[in-house]
């Protein structure tokens, strides 16, 4: 049997790119399937991706001038994440960037699966209608962890009934948050259940086996976060790094260069994509992220960390933060920054022991899910 996976895999994201391995690497080398990753990008996700941003409208100068003014740290940003891409995804043959390419392959594969990371969130500029699987009638389809990204789909989809159409040719329905369970019920009439990210279905002894995580020495903080551009922000975390002795890093190039990080103290890690990820991720002394992947990672390797966002940024439907929190029972582990400033104990240890039995029977119900769906 062949499976196809129809996922974020262009992405020059760390989450993205990792959840496309974990599946494909867990459906191929657990599971024994022929399985690869459907070379699939569309074109706003490779103008989203690429150097220099085409989109006409507002902001298009000022990006374009801060690409030109660093543009030796956008191509090295590039560089590392189609160097992890090229080296490490197993792609399908062909380039893909249309529904109609799309279905002129389908029949290739016995079995697609569409997630995980945001493929279903109806307002992400680059997750068309074909991640719903809207190309093909004739092959059995799986979704496998998509998130909606905390868009309610039932407010903000142009076609609720076409959607609800593409819901009832899924063999096997899952979602990645609560919110996203919740939408889908309502909508589909079907049970959707809930099932951990792809990245969830290795061990840490596992990644660390299948690709070369980079060991890091000394003690020090990373800073993982969407949004580098609020100074009261980078403020609070260079005040952290005072506080503990530790240096602070991030490994997003381009908004270290562009918002002139190191002037806080927040120091460019030497390289960047997922491998660097994982390497900090595995070793350092606190993380800090506003990241879901930021979040799963912390727990997976036992890192003391703090999940953190800002008043004015929290949005009630988006529970990806919260879902994941919940789920490792480290609903604790959840502030504003600026109460995280304020917090006494930004260095007090995390019992990991229930958090570990907690990840071990959110993998094997995974697991289970996925074994059944395949079929």
């Amino acid at each position: 049997m062949k499976v196809g996976i129809l996922t974020f895999s262009a992405s020059h994201n760390c989450g993205s790119m990792l959840q496309a391995f974990a599946l494909q690497y867990v459906i191929a080398k657990k599971l024994n399937y022929e399985c690869e990753l459907i070379n699939y990008a569309n074109d706003v996700s490779r103008n989203m991706y690429g150097i220099f941003d085409h989109r006409l409208g507002r902001g298009f100068i000022k990006r374009n001038i801060n690409t030109l003014l660093h543009l030796k740290t956008f191509k090295e940003s590039a560089r590392e994440y189609q160097g992890f891409s090229d080296k490490y995804l197993a792609l399908s043959d062909g380039d893909y960037r249309t529904k109609e390419d799309l279905a002129k392959i389908a029949s290739q594969y016995d079995v697609i699966i569409a997630g995980g990371d945001q493929v279903w969130n109806v307002c992400c500029a680059d997750a068309g209608k074909e991640f719903y699987l809207n190309f093909t009638h004739d092959v059995k389809k799986v979704a496998y962890s998509p998130s909606l990204g905390g868009t309610n789909i039932l407010k903000k989809a142009d076609n609720l009934e076409e959607y609800r159409q593409f819901l009832k040719e899924f063999s096997s329905l899952s979602v990645r948050e609560p919110h996203g369970k919740m939408w889908l019920e309502e909508l589909s009439g079907r049970e959707v259940k809930i099932v951990a990210d792809p990245t969830l279905l290795l061990s840490p002894e596992e990644w660390c086996n299948a690709l070369p995580v980079p060991e890091i020495p000394g003690k020090f903080i990373f800073n993982y976060a969407f949004y580098y551009d609020r100074p009261e922000t980078n403020r609070i975390i260079q005040r952290i790094s005072q506080e503990t002795g530790m240096p602070v890093y991030t490994i997003d190039l381009k908004s270290h260069a562009i918002h002139h990080l190191d002037r806080c103290g927040i120091k460019r890690y030497d390289y960047t994509g997922p491998l660097a990820f994982l390497g900090l991720m595995k070793n350092a002394s606190l993380v800090l992220t506003q990241s879901f992947h930021g979040t799963l990672f912390s727990s997976l390797f036992n890192r003391n960390f703090w999940s953190y966002n800002w008043v004015g940024m929290h949005n009630p439907d988006d529970d990806r933060a919260t879902a994941i929190l919940e789920q490792m029972g480290l609903m604790d582990r959840y502030q504003m920054i600026d109460d995280l400033k304020n917090n006494k104990n930004i260095m007090a240890p995390i019992d990991f022991n229930p958090v570990n039995k907690r990840i071990e029977d959110m993998r094997a119900y995974a697991m289970d899910y996925l074994v059944d769906s395949l079929k």
